[in-house]
Order: structure tokens, then C-alpha cells, then sequence
């Protein structure tokens, strides 16, 4: 005990390193307070983001994969997207999934001896480097023109029935001939996504769409996978080098 000079009792002074661990105390406090809350915050974040998302998909033909290809992606999780910027970055990874399919369509090719399984293939790869050419040249020019350009491309070609599957009726049964087909399927499911998005994106754009040749004469358009005339289509890149790589590959839509 600390006594005065008079005899009374008291507490003695309160020491400096006292109050400065006082304030420590509290400012422990404070940040632990702001931890504890911040997992509530970003769960209505996350919510919010992928209400976003889901919202989106849901007006696509394939939501399920729709939501496949984007739920990953870092600027769907991270908040509320455009419906145009869903539609670029949509056209990433339909382009990326393109380059994966056509990869493996010409990998088998190495190993075909049957001349019927081997124009499957080669028909099915080149209709998938087709659509890779306009993904990849829309991923270096997002303008207006560039976007309807697309949208009209992929209105014309997804409007019929799959050439590749059409172009391995006659294959021998396998097991690489049903990997093409599916996974051309798969890929058209994507196509059909990108182009959903983009048409709900592309009412507020306006630009004059320079119509193919072919269109502007009044021939009708090949459907999706259709030979180019001439019996070929453009080869992989034509239209330049491939998109980026900022998602992940898709899968069915059960």
C-alpha cells in the first residue's frame, strides 16, 4: 500500500505503461470485432454476385452451362457484372473450350487409318476453328460493330442441325467418334450461350454490321459447322490468335 504523508490510505498513480496497455486492450478489441463481422459481409457480397450471375443465366438457353463457365471467374464472384461484360468474358472461354476441342479433334487424327472416321473428325475440328477465328477476333476488338458482327454470324450458323454429327453418321463406331460428337455438342451449347448473352447485352449498341458476301446477295447462310464453299473452312486463327485464358472449360447441361 502507498501511504500519504498524513497517514490516509489511497491507491497509488496510475502508471503510464498501464494506460498504454489499456489502449492496446481496446484497440485488440476493435479489430477482433471487425474480424468476427467480416465473414457476414462477404457472404451478402457473394450472394449478391451470384444472384447476378444466376439472374443472367437463367435467361440463356443453358443456364446450367452458362453458370459453369463463369461461376469461377474472379469478377462474377467479386460483385455485380454488366450483362456485356458477361458476354466478353463469356467469348474468353468459349474460345479457350474451342481451341481445347479442336486440340483433341486433331490429335486423334495422328492415329486414323479409316477414311471415314478421319473426315469425321477433320469436319468437326474445322467447323470448331471456324467459330475459334470469330471468338478470338471479337476478344481483340469488344466494340459495338465487332459484337453484332458476331451476333449475326452465330444467329446464322447455330440455326441448324450439327454438321458434325452429320458428317460421322457414316463412322465406324468408336470411342473417339463419340468423344468428337459430344464434345462438338457441348461446345454448340456454349456458342448458344455467348450468343444469348450477347443479344441481351447488345440493345443499348449501334453500329452498321458489314454482312458476308454471301449474305449480301441473298444465299442463304450455312448452318452451324457448315463447309465453307469451296470444301473447307478457315483454317485455325485465320482471323488472328487465340483469346485469353481467364476461365475454365464447361460441362453438360443435364
Amino acid at each position: 500500500m502507498y501511504q500519504e504523508p498524513h497517514g490516509t490510505v489511497s491507491r497509488p498513480p496510475r502508471p503510464r505503461r498501464a494506460m498504454a496497455m489499456a489502449r492496446s486492450v481496446a484497440h485488440l478489441f476493435f479489430l477482433l470485432l471487425l474480424v468476427s463481422t467480416a465473414p457476414a459481409v462477404r457472404t451478402i457480397s457473394d450472394a449478391a454476385a451470384g444472384g447476378n450471375l444466376q439472374e443472367a443465366c437463367n435467361k440463356t438457353l443453358f443456364p446450367k452451362v452458362c453458370l459453369q463457365a463463369l461461376k469461377d471467374n474472379p469478377e462474377c464472384q467479386s460483385g455485380p457484372v454488366t450483362p456485356r461484360r458477361l458476354a466478353e468474358l463469356l467469348v474468353y472461354v468459349s474460345a479457350e473450350v474451342g481451341m481445347t476441342v479442336a486440340a483433341f479433334a486433331h490429335h486423334e487424327l495422328n492415329a486414323i487409318r479409316d477414311d471415314v472416321l478421319y473426315r469425321c473428325l477433320d469436319t468437326c475440328s474445322e467447323d470448331i476453328e471456324e467459330a475459334v477465328a470469330h471468338l478470338s477476333a471479337l476478344s481483340r476488338d469488344f466494340s459495338d460493330a465487332k459484337f453484332l458482327e458476331v451476333k449475326s454470324w452465330l444467329s446464322s450458323t447455330l440455326g441448324g442441325t450439327s454438321t458434325c454429327e452429320d458428317a460421322c453418321k457414316d463412322a465406324p463406331v468408336s470411342d473417339i467418334k463419340n468423344a468428337c460428337i459430344t464434345k462438338s455438342f457441348e461446345f454448340e451449347k456454349l456458342l448458344r450461350v455467348t450468343l444469348d448473352l450477347i443479344t441481351e447485352a447488345s440493345g443499348s449498341m449501334s453500329a452498321e454490321v458489314a454482312l458476308p458476301p454471301s449474305a449480301a446477295s441473298g444465299a442463304s447462310a450455312p448452318t452451324y459447322g457448315a463447309p465453307a464453299p469451296g470444301g473447307g473452312a478457315p483454317a485455325y486463327g485465320a482471323s488472328g490468335s487465340p483469346a485469353p485464358t481467364p476461365g475454365k472449360s464447361t460441362a453438360s447441361d443435364a
